[in-house]
């Protein structure tokens, strides 16, 4: 299979001892949503979640080669995230005083970090394989490096000590060569420099069943104990970390670049973490957990197709593996709405299922709607008010809903 390498160790410690944790079988890529006449071409590999005994990091059995899945990206972080950053911007200022700071970000995207970081003083770069993206980031006029990061195209000496600070915010989860990163990181930063960095949360994706986040370009899925293994193979320290509801459960972990002594809080979560996300039964729960959510869900909607026409809303990495995971095709869902233009006139991949924008919404017979980008179901909704629609949202569990409010156990954004 063309680009596609099967896993024979552990990415954080070259160990071999794996616990098969959830198998998802053949599924396309997340970030790939094919125009009319690509639909033919055959983009299915195997899914598959491991859990290392040694090091506890969960991780993919297999990766995708890097060019295919970042050649021809289409997700843009300023669409629904401009804010987030914003905020980030200011939590990085009040902690650091960034004017003046040398701050690289890994996988920066168009810039959305980068942008509020430089009007605030700091010298910012960027680095992102995406050709697409890069070019929105640099007609923004910041300087991004065309690149992957790791330590052979970031370790020359020009580059040696040259960060105060190093970002990576919802990338740290992708790059096959973790380690690699690591080692890049450590070589950049100067010696009193902080590696902050935003990842989905084990325990979040977990206990919601978000089975629908799980996909290739997703190589890993992080606790604060595997991530503690992997940075003290290298002589860095978790020093914080804070939970954040981005992403429906992520967390945010400053390491420091030295040995140093991890806080209370950092043992408490790891104690807590042995009992739940590194705990070896308690992740083949899971499996069984998934399956039962997904034959629930094909359930309700074949009945809620006899009485209702229904579309989607949110052409996301979460709808393509929502779609091919599910019994969903156009025979039930007439097409899905996003806000990016990048993304209308395509299709989710593996179905026929078209992506169009909030106008053909507005003049269709819809009257129920699958959130596909559930964690920003209030604003989806309140953006939605111009018709009376129902809105099915199935995670983290299956709910129908007429407003935001009626929502059970639901805070994320």
């Amino acid at each position: 299979m063309i680009g596609y390498t099967k896993r024979k160790y552990c990415a954080g410690c070259d160990d071999t001892d794996f616990l098969s944790v959830l198998s998802l079988g053949e599924v396309p890529l997340a970030g790939v949503f094919p125009l009319k006449e690509e639909l033919e071409i055959e983009n299915k590999y195997p899914l598959n979640l491991l859990f290392c005994k040694k090091c506890s990091l969960v991780q993919t059995d297999s990766f995708i080669e890097p060019q295919i899945l970042f050649e021809d990206y289409r997700y843009i972080s300023s669409v629904g995230l401009s804010n987030h950053f914003k905020e980030v911007a200011s939590i990085l200022d009040d902690g650091y005083d960034v004017k003046g700071k040398n701050i690289l970000e890994i996988g920066c995207n168009d810039g959305v970090l980068l942008e509020p970081l430089s009007k605030l003083g700091a010298n910012v770069e960027g680095v992102d394989p995406a050709k697409n993206i890069v070019k929105l980031a640099k007609d923004k006029g910041l300087i991004v490096y065309e690149e992957y990061f790791n330590d052979e195209t970031f370790g020359g000496e020009e580059f040696k000590d040259k960060y105060d600070l190093v970002l990576s915010n919802n990338t740290f989860a992708h790059i096959p060569d973790i380690q690699s990163v690591v080692r890049g990181v450590k070589h950049v930063l100067k010696p009193n420099g902080d590696f902050i960095f935003e990842v989905h949360y084990l325990q979040s994706l977990i206990d919601g069943k978000q089975w629908d986040n799980i996909y290739h370009e997703h190589i890993y899925y992080h606790s604060i104990t595997g991530l503690d293994n992997l940075f003290q193979k290298y002589g860095m320290t978790i020093v914080d970390f804070e939970e954040i509801p981005i992403h429906s459960g992520s967390i945010r972990v400053t390491v420091a670049n030295r040995n140093t002594y991890k806080s209370p809080k950092v043992l408490d979560r790891i104690e807590l973490e042995s009992k739940t996300i590194t705990n070896v039964e308690y992740l083949r729960s899971y499996g069984e957990d998934v399956r039962n959510h997904i034959t629930n869900f094909n359930n309700t909607i074949k009945e809620l197709q006899k009485n209702h026409t229904i579309a989607g809303y949110g052409a996301s990495g979460r709808a393509n593996m929502f779609c091919n995971l599910t019994d969903l095709n156009l025979n039930i869902v007439k097409f899905i709405v996003d806000e990016s233009p990048e993304r209308c006139g395509r299709y989710i991949a593996n179905t026929d299922i078209p992506i169009v924008d909030v106008e053909t919404l507005k003049n269709s017979d819809v009257d129920l709607l699958i959130i596909f980008a559930w964690n920003y179901s209030k604003m989806i909704i309140e953006k939605t008010q111009f018709k009376k629609f129902k809105y099915l949202v199935a995670f983290p569990t299956i709910q129908i809903v007429d407003t935001y409010k009626e929502l059970e156990g639901f805070d994320s954004i």
